[in-house]
């Protein structure tokens, strides 16, 4: 599952490319759900066709993570920059396996050296991808552990963080 804004920024393109290059390692093609919506979608579309992957991909309007979660067995983030992004953090929390690529603040949530973080280059997510969905249990075993992202990234945390930020600025 891709999930997020159809522009290159975010790496659709790069998890289309990964698609078609993954099926043959894998022994099969891959099929894939790709939620969002932006003005290069139809650019996405073209790709998707001019590989021959137009039986093997679904586009779908933006809905809730929570819905999309629902669509796939692994979760790709295949951006070339980001700063903090709350899909990933969503993804581990709702107990989803992902590979991410490892720019802006995604090296932070994951250990260092974490398998799931790839550069963002369709060949290393193609070999990626095939080894996740390979043997997916193991491969989810490679997630960050659930009470230390709660420790770092809950809701509560984030916002204490945030206001004695606020304080700090205001003391200043």
């Amino acid at each position: 599952l891709y999930i997020g804004m159809m522009r290159d920024l975010k790496g659709p393109d790069i998890f289309i490319d990964a698609l078609a290059l993954a099926g043959p390692r894998f022994g099969r093609a891959l099929t894939a759900v790709m939620v969002g919506d932006g003005d290069d979608l139809p650019r996405y579309h073209g790709q998707v066709k001019r590989l021959g992957l137009e039986r093997h991909v679904r586009f779908l309007p933006p809905m809730p993570a929570r819905e999309a979660f629902a669509l796939a067995a692994l979760i790709i983030v295949p951006s070339r920059a980001e700063a903090m992004p709350y899909i990933v953090l969503e993804t581990l929390a709702a107990g989803k396996p992902m590979i991410a690529t490892a720019v802006g603040g995604i090296p932070e949530i994951f250990d260092t050296g974490s398998p799931a973080l790839i550069r963002p280059d369709p060949i290393e997510l193609a070999e990626r991808m095939s080894q996740a969905l390979a043997d997916p249990a193991a491969y989810r075993d490679l997630m960050p552990d659930e009470a230390d992202l709660k420790a770092r990234f809950g809701a509560d945390v984030m916002a204490a963080d945030i206001e004695n930020a606020y304080f700090a600025a205001l003391d200043r």
